[in-house]
């Protein structure tokens, strides 16, 4: 019960920071935002976490209503009836010298009824067993989903980070490519150059213009996307800070990582509550064949009529339903509960597969996108040294300038493969900590208590005790 007192708590604080947001007005787009205030604009604002936290919500309302089924329910009735014609038998020594009305005409009664389920068979229990479960599984879908949230922002946000590098990087070479052009033109004018040179910097510098319309639309879609996830408008101008990116050469251990994940995910938490949800269907279809016991009783106040002047009744009924025979039903939705059962420890097992290979393909990619970083660097370095000595060539006559702007060229590329393997590795990083439910984010929000231990067999013990 504590540990379910706990959720439901945790559970609420969202709830009530959901209404906050969903009143707060659209964020500040004028300033770059970093990180953590990208993730708490999602948090406030995206619909696919409102929608898991109604969910919660609904699963909350099933347990409140499995448990009302326990408690005894009253019903109270008034009626008032007329009819006529009105028979009165007139004094008499029989009716002892006054008039006796056998048949008034309008009557009023009054009742109050009271049923008690006595829960000896535990149809009942196994219902709010069902309840408790499927709380259990909207909730980890809740978590589930909040995990997947910030991994999304996270990705966008690089893309973003990956496509303005992209920019920038093409950006720098289409200034280069200018100044060349007017150099060029200059030394051509002079008589220094020829032709060709020109013609040579200007099919370069309309090479790279394209490149950067290209460039520049790239930015525009990965803003969009960004937006999309922070729920958003796509075209709201949204600034992001460009953080610095740590890259950890270290090798990722996939064995412990696995494990992590087994643990930790909130899919494998959803599947082992799913196969408790089975195993109570099942022994909620058996009910069925089981007897049912039940205390009612009534108290009824009616208007005295005739002979009678009692105008108060009451009973008390205990009510045992014995089942006989069903033709069969009720052995037919048992096994249907069985098939359930296995498909959901089918479930289990195929979820444990795919989590194990998502997290070793994901600790792969991490690692090669690390050592891409390290490799793309020293790309880098040795082309901007190969354009430093073509233009040291270029300007001492030994070679065109086409030599140059190859060694541009090739300079352009290796700034952009050290772009793509920075985010790649950034992106990477983002997705295994999403597979292994490690994401330091979710602490720095305080939002949602992304890593409960839902033991749910102790779960299910304090329950029943």
């Amino acid at each position: 019960m504590k540990l379910m007192a706990r959720i439901i708590a945790l559970v609420a604080a969202l709830i009530i920071t959901s209404a906050v947001w969903a009143d707060s007005a659209a964020p500040p787009t004028d300033a770059p935002i970093n990180m953590d205030q990208a993730l708490e604009i999602a948090f406030k604002r995206n619909p696919d976490l409102r929608v898991a936290t109604e969910a919660v919500n609904k699963a909350r309302g099933m347990i409140k209503e499995s448990g009302a089924r326990f408690n005894p329910s009253f019903t109270a009735q008034i009626t008032h009836g007329i009819q006529g014609p009105e028979i009165i038998l007139p004094a008499s020594e029989l009716t002892g010298n006054m008039p006796v009305t056998m048949m008034p005409s309008k009557q009023t009664s009054k009742s109050l009824q009271m049923f008690l389920p006595l829960d000896i068979f535990h149809q009942l229990r196994y219902g709010s067993n069902i309840a408790h479960d499927q709380f259990n599984i909207s909730y980890l879908d809740l978590l589930r989903t909040s995990q997947q949230l910030i991994s999304q922002v996270k990705k966008n946000y690089y893309e973003l980070l990956r496509a303005q590098g992209q920019r920038d990087t093409v950006q720098a070479a289409v200034d280069v490519a200018a100044l060349r052009l007017k150099n060029t033109d200059a030394r051509f004018n002079a008589g220094s150059v020829p032709k060709f040179d020109v013609t040579t910097a200007q099919v370069d510098l309309a090479n790279l213009n394209q490149s950067l319309i290209a460039a520049q639309s790239r930015v525009s879609i990965a803003r969009a996307g960004l937006n999309r996830t922070l729920g958003l408008n796509a075209d709201t101008p949204t600034q992001v800070v460009n953080e610095k990116v740590i890259v950890d050469p270290s090798s990722v251990d996939a064995d412990e990582a696995t494990k992590t994940a087994l643990a930790e995910r909130p899919e494998i938490k959803m599947q082992q509550a799913g196969i408790s949800l089975s195993k109570s269907n099942i022994q909620l279809q058996r009910t069925a064949i089981r007897p049912s016991l039940g205390i009612s009783g009534s108290f009824n106040q009616s208007d005295a009529q005739g002979f009678s002047s009692n105008t108060n009744s009451w009973n008390a009924t205990a009510a045992l339903n014995l089942p006989i025979w069903d033709g069969g039903v009720t052995k037919a939705k048992v096994e249907q509960a069985h098939a359930d059962l296995h498909s959901a420890e089918d479930s289990l097992e195929q979820a444990q597969l795919g989590i194990k290979q998502e997290v070793v393909t994901l600790a792969l990619v991490m690692e090669e996108a690390a050592l891409r970083t390290k490799t793309t660097a020293e790309s880098v370095a040795l082309a901007d040294e190969a354009l430093r000595l073509a233009n040291v060539r270029y300007e001492a006559g030994i070679a065109v300038l086409l030599e140059v702007t190859n060694a541009e060229s090739q300079l352009t590329q290796a700034r952009f493969n050290e772009v793509n393997a920075l985010y790649d590795y950034a992106i990477a990083r983002a997705d295994l900590q999403r597979a292994t439910s490690t994401q330091p984010e979710i602490e720095k929000l305080k939002l949602v208590d992304y890593k409960p231990t839902l033991d749910l067999e102790s779960a299910q013990k304090s329950e029943e005790e």
